[in-house]
């Protein structure tokens, strides 16, 4: 997978998991909650992670919430942008 494709990827599944977390991202940029330099820095979290195949299985079989695994590397972030 390339560089561009494998990053893409993970964008994907940070919005993902935000949502699955009740936060939405893209709109708590537009109101300047979440810099983009914030958001890119959960990316480079996410692609640095040792289990994505396990994150991706999670979201594709869960319903509409998702408890936050213990080893999802943007658990801090999430946690502070949900006590905003």
């Amino acid at each position: 997978m390339s560089t561009d494709s494998q990053r893409l990827a993970h964008k994907k599944m940070v919005l993902r998991m935000a949502d699955r977390q009740g936060l939405d991202l893209e709109e708590m940029s537009l109101r300047a909650e979440l810099s983009e330099e914030q958001f890119e820095t959960a990316v480079d979290r996410c692609v640095g992670c040792t289990q994505p195949t396990a994150c991706k299985c999670l979201l594709d079989s869960s319903g509409p919430r998702l408890a936050l695994p213990d080893f999802c590397r943007n658990g801090d972030m999430f946690a502070d942008l949900q006590a905003k």
